[in-house]
């Protein structure tokens, strides 16, 4: 899961202590311009202080920030602590999520321009092994579908795909094997679908082309030519590099949460980088491809992976691993891409009119916090401009179940603890009559309890956009534990009442 900015971010992250928030200030003095435009110096200050506030606000243990102008950062700072209670620097990595997208489709597109892989031809001419349940499908999706999400594949959340942790040898290639069960929900072509599929697909294409793998091709084709020395493509360098602990949202507290790097992952959401490595990213994206001396891709192949080609489900347009947009209105024209997993939440966001780039990382994630935490670039954006921050509230329907399955675990409770009490107490009755009401009254418990179960645990992850349990957990671990209660408490009612039926009709007869 990994999409970002309710556009597409998918859920992830928890975290240690209020007091860990005490910002721990390091690197440039924020309000530092290297141009003299003093206006454009007191904007990155006053966008420092909102992010202050944004970091107090939500309790977001660590943050780092960094606003780039043309090929120089104007604003860099990094506060709080990470899971493991080091503080966060520059040089700290943080797991991307689907800013990672940007990466495997800058991968592919070099690829392009090398000749090695042409955009709209099949992906089957690149990755011959691929296989979906619908075989004519298969052979019809082309490079360009994967890269905008036009490939008819649905996302892959409830099938085990997503944040498997796997670091062995070729576990990219397995994943990829196991989209053999997929069906394509629409034709190619025809309609935007945000899949994390599509991404694992082109990492595989990457891998099949190049002949090494994904995070080998990615670290000698751009990591390395755009010096970012702390980026972490496997789980060797996430050791070597000290990738800490993130954190998860747990009813509305950062909780520490440090599962395994996911190598298998890379090409859709688990590239992780400092925020120093990050900065070089952007003044490559703002500068046609070009950081310092190097270059990884053209002009037109960085305006090609930024122009909008298929309109998203919440409006703007998505190209090739970029968002194209507008912020607020005519004119406010951004390119960006968010994404999370569920420990950490990154944002990269263009301004290209006005030479401008936006990165903010956190090193915390819930699903409810997905808008909060997505707000903080676009508003940095906004002040940049000359406007003022939006406020971001978290997802009013995921708090409103929370504490409606919060009230009704405390009323099975108390429905529990009655009928035990009932029972014990209930005068005799051997009559007919009674021995059917005792009958009746069970079979309806017994039926309700279960029907509580089964929707607390099945139907109301799958209402969520077929996110499964286990996805709950990683991504809203709050409500999954909420749910789990509430199904045990019906089950343990429906069990009281059951006994208690049999134990009363066999002391009848």
């Amino acid at each position: 899961m990994r999409s970002g900015a309710r556009a597409g971010t998918r859920n992830r992250s928890l975290a240690a202590v209020a007091a860990l928030l005490l910002p721990l200030a390091v690197a440039a003095p924020a309000a530092a311009d290297p141009t003299g435009d003093r206006s454009l110096g007191d904007r990155v200050g006053r966008a420092a202080e909102y992010l202050r506030q944004h970091m107090t606000d939500n309790r977001i243990p660590g943050l780092a920030y960094a606003i780039v102008r043309d090929d120089q950062v104007i604003g860099q700072n990094a506060w709080g602590v990470d899971g493991d209670g080091g503080s966060i620097t520059p040089q700290t990595p943080f797991v991307l999520g689907s800013v990672s997208k940007s990466f495997t489709a800058l991968a592919v597109m070099q690829l392009v321009e090398a000749g090695r892989v042409e955009l709209d031809a099949p992906a089957r001419r690149y990755v011959s092994w691929l296989r979906l349940a619908d075989e004519s499908v298969a052979a019809r999706i082309t490079v360009r579908q994967l890269l905008n999400h036009t490939s008819g594949l649905p996302d892959v959340v409830d099938r085990g795909l997503l944040d498997r942790f796997d670091n062995s040898p070729g576990g990219l290639t397995r994943t990829v094997r196991e989209l053999a069960t997929v069906a394509p929900t629409v034709p190619p072509g025809e309609a935007y679908q945000y899949s994390n599929a599509n991404y694992m697909v082109l990492g595989a294409l990457v891998e099949a082309v190049a002949g090494q793998s994904f995070g080998s091709y990615l670290r000698r084709r751009v990591l390395d030519p755009l010096n970012m020395t702390h980026a972490v493509t496997d789980e060797v360098e996430a050791r070597t590099f000290g990738l800490p602990a993130g954190h998860r949202y747990y009813f509305g507290r950062p909780q520490r949460f440090d599962p395994p790097f996911d190598t298998a992952g890379l090409p859709h959401g688990y590239l992780a980088m400092s925020l120093d490595d990050l900065t070089h990213y952007a003044i490559a994206q703002l500068n046609d491809g070009r950081y310092g001396d190097a270059s990884v891709l053209s002009p037109q192949g960085i305006a090609q992976l930024h122009t909008g080609q298929v309109t998203t489900d919440g409006g703007g347009r998505y190209g090739l691993g970029w968002r194209e947009s507008v912020l607020d209105g005519p004119g406010d024209h951004i390119v960006w891409h968010a994404g999370a997993t569920p420990h950490y939440f990154s944002h990269l966001l263009l301004i290209p009119e006005s030479d401008l780039a936006v990165l903010v990382m956190s090193n915390v994630y819930g699903l409810s916090m997905d808008w909060p935490l997505a707000s903080a670039a676009f508003n940095v954006a906004r002040i940049m401009q000359g406007g003022e921050a939006v406020p971001g509230a978290p997802d009013p329907v995921l708090n409103r179940l929370l504490l409606g399955l919060v009230v009704v675990g405390a009323l099975l409770l108390g429905l529990l603890i009655w009928t035990a009490v009932r029972i014990l107490w209930r005068r005799r009755d051997r009559s007919r009559t009674a021995r059917r009401r005792i009958i009746a009254g069970t079979a309806g418990w017994v039926v309700g309890c279960v029907a509580l179960a089964v929707g607390a645990l099945r139907a109301l992850p799958a209402a969520f956009g077929g996110v499964g349990l286990a996805q709950a957990m990683l991504y809203a671990t709050d409500l999954a534990h909420t749910l789990i209660v509430v199904a045990g408490l019906a089950v343990g009612t429906a069990v009281i009442r059951l006994g208690a039926a049999v134990h009363e009709l066999t002391r009848r007869r």
